[in-house]
């Protein structure tokens, strides 16, 4: 039979289909392949490890355990776990088609690793900046993510009530972070802290609901709020 022949002879219906090959491959004594990206919640990672990064930095703004000139103790946390890590989200969010998620992930990502880049630069005078001008650029790094965390309320206030709550503490803080560096007032900064303190806790309580639904509990703590808007 020529080669022509075969080709014509082969029919639409015996080629397999992507239910066919997924039962082939997970067929009693065939190795189940792992898909990249084939499930899971990004917001197990993303939460705890936002949550922890806001904690170390609270704590740091409020001067519990150490002066605030010693703001660069946060920075291992900030970026190497809390930068990462929500890039880290971002990735996985993005694989999984969640684009919204990958949206607040990144962008939060975008912060913690520009935010230890600041304090690493400034640590070390990386930038050639004069100690005149130290606190403006501080006032426009706070003003400039600010604006865009304020922009992100808007879509956010679909999610549970919890998330727009977050962010919009994200947003008073770093507010207030910008009129200190602008008036030189650690009170503010001190303010700012607590603030910080807040949404990092409410970042821990939507962990601990991300994570105890992934378990498959049936009643995980109280529901994180209905959307502001529909």
């Amino acid at each position: 039979m020529s080669e022509t022949t075969q080709s014509t002879n082969v029919h639409p219906e015996t080629i397999p289909v992507a239910h066919d090959l997924r039962a082939i491959v997970e067929a009693p004594g065939h190795p189940a392949n792992v898909v990249v990206g084939a499930g899971g919640d990004p917001l197990i990672l993303a939460l705890p490890i936002f949550s922890v990064g806001s904690l170390a930095l609270g704590i740091a703004l409020t001067g519990v355990m150490f002066p605030v000139a010693a703001l660069g103790a946060v920075i291992p946390i900030v970026v190497f776990a809390t930068g990462l890590g929500l890039a880290m989200s971002t990735v996985w969010a993005a694989l999984l088609g969640q684009t919204m998620v990958a949206g607040i992930t990144g962008t939060f990502g975008g912060f913690w690793l520009s935010f230890g880049a600041l304090l690493e630069g400034l640590t070390h005078n990386w930038y050639g900046l004069l100690p005149t001008v130290v606190a403006q650029v501080q006032e426009v790094f706070f003003i400039s993510w600010a604006a865009l965390f304020l922009f992100l309320l808007v879509p956010c206030l679909r999610l549970p009530a919890i998330y727009p709550t977050i962010v919009g503490l994200v947003v008073v803080a770093l507010a207030l972070a910008a009129a200190s560096a602008h008036s030189g007032n650690a009170t503010v900064l001190k303010i700012a802290g607590y603030l910080i303190l807040a949404f990092a806790f409410c970042g821990f309580y939507a962990f601990v609901n991300v994570g105890l639904t992934a378990m498959g509990a049936r009643k995980p703590f109280p529901p994180l709020g209905r959307p502001l808007l529909s």
